[in-house]
């Protein structure tokens, strides 16, 4: 995005806030949100190498919120730059930091039956298979047209979406990386006085890509993903389960049958402290099956599109850009939490284990142990105020023999993580007070 269509869009934005307060009897609100956060690496990921040297930086989340209610009307607007301290020059004339978060309308036809379309934040759940993946910095949007019906019991939401490139004159292979083609879903929530249970239907489509640097096939492969996700509360334990199918294609000759399974149960003590033991399974393909040349189903269960730094550890070894169509995982962890006042803090251990067979790198007819190694994470905040608050956190690795030949580097070396944010939240404008 120029420069000029920057300065055209902040002038958009400076009259609509000075407008709409005086000429319109309407909700207005405008916040931001400002993030720096600093982080040191060295291991993150995936573990580190002997010649590994550890990486420093600081990165920012700057936002502009706007929000409009009138009538029948809602309407977003999410202004954002994502930028390192320093990944531009101190005189510069332009850069592409500059994006738009979230840009939505939203229709009421009825108090309880409403059609929203934009770029929007897509949340649900627990956020496993749809998530804003709010701890990245640059967040997760989608550009689609939601159905929804809402009221006190029910909530059903069905979405479309349809991305391409650009505007075309003729069908051209879609080519953003790690976005659908087409997408549909279906959600559907009922909720009862310590009981919610949710079902979702997830119908994701890519483009057939390219064989041999050859594009073979402009046609949408699809792949189905089914799963019910419930909550009941009772006095001081919240019990909270999901189960998930996938079926479908992964590529136009390579099938999909896989499922997900996870558990937990949240125990508060004394008010201020909780303990929630955890279990989580993500079905895997053996790499021993991999190799067969008639290889064509695989096993492994993919979240897509959810806020996966959320589950198994903060280091982001699994499903966090990476171990897609891999061995998949089996993570039994302990969560323990502290919140009172401006205090929280937690601790979080993780056991991981491959849920499929992993090759021995040195002998291919033979297979490895399953254990994945082990993480421990801690994190603490403190908040200063409403709009400022301070979190910060660090992370260890224990890897293994089979955590090497997964990911390589040396089972030796230290393979953790520390960082340190604080959050500027203002609220500059609501009309409603």
């Amino acid at each position: 995005m120029s420069m000029k269509i920057k300065f055209k869009l902040f002038v958009l934005v400076m009259i609509v806030v000075v407008l709409i307060p005086i000429y319109a009897n309407a909700q207005f609100s405008l916040s931001g949100e400002l993030r720096p956060r600093a982080e040191y690496r060295h291991g993150f990921k995936s573990p580190a190498t002997e010649k590994m040297g550890a990486a420093a930086f600081i990165s920012q989340r700057t936002r502009l919120n706007l929000n409009y209610k009138k009538d029948n009307l809602k309407v977003g607007i999410s202004l954002q730059d994502v930028r390192v301290w320093g990944d531009v020059p101190q005189l510069n004339l332009s850069d592409n930091s500059f994006s738009l978060h979230e840009a939505w309308g939203e229709y009421y036809f009825t108090p309880n039956f409403s059609f929203k379309a934009g770029r929007m934040e897509l949340v649900y759940d627990d956020s496993r298979m749809l998530g804003n993946v709010d701890w990245a910095q640059q967040g997760r949007s989608h550009d689609i047209g939601l159905l929804k019906f809402e009221d006190e019991k029910w909530k059903l939401h069905i979405g479309f979406a349809f991305n391409q490139n650009k505007e075309l004159f003729d069908n051209k292979i879609y080519t953003v990386p790690g976005n659908y083609k087409s997408m549909q879903l279906v959600w559907l929530n009922r909720k009862w006085e310590d009981l919610k249970i949710s079902f979702l239907f997830l119908n994701n489509g890519k483009q057939n890509t390219e064989l041999n640097n050859v594009i073979t096939s402009y046609k949408i492969r699809f792949s189905q993903t089914i799963g019910l996700t419930g909550t009941y509360k009772v006095r001081n334990l919240s019990l909270n389960g999901s189960v998930y199918k996938q079926v479908g294609k992964e590529q136009p000759v390579i099938n999909i049958d896989a499922m997900m399974l996870a558990l937990n149960a949240q125990l508060v003590l004394k008010e201020h402290f909780s303990i929630t033991p955890v279990f989580e399974y993500l079905s895997g393909t053996s790499q021993i099956d991999a190799a067969n040349p008639n290889f064509n189903t695989t096993h492994s269960f993919n979240p897509f599109y959810g806020t996966n730094h959320k589950f198994n550890g903060n280091m982001d070894y699994y499903f966090v850009g990476n171990h897609i169509n891999s061995v998949g995982l089996q993570d039994i962890f302990l969560k323990t939490g502290y919140n009172k006042n401006k205090i929280s803090a937690g601790i979080d251990f993780h056991l991981f284990s491959a849920a499929a067979d992993i090759m021995d790198p040195v002998n291919p007819t033979k297979v490895m142990a399953r254990n994945l190694g082990q993480e421990l994470d801690f994190y603490a905040g403190f908040k200063f105020t409403p709009e400022v608050t301070l979190n910060l956190g660090y992370s260890q690795y224990f890897a293994s023999e089979s955590t090497i030949a997964l990911k390589g580097g040396n089972k030796n070396e230290t393979s953790n993580w520390a960082w340190a944010s604080i959050s500027f939240k203002p609220e500059f404008l609501n009309s409603a007070k």
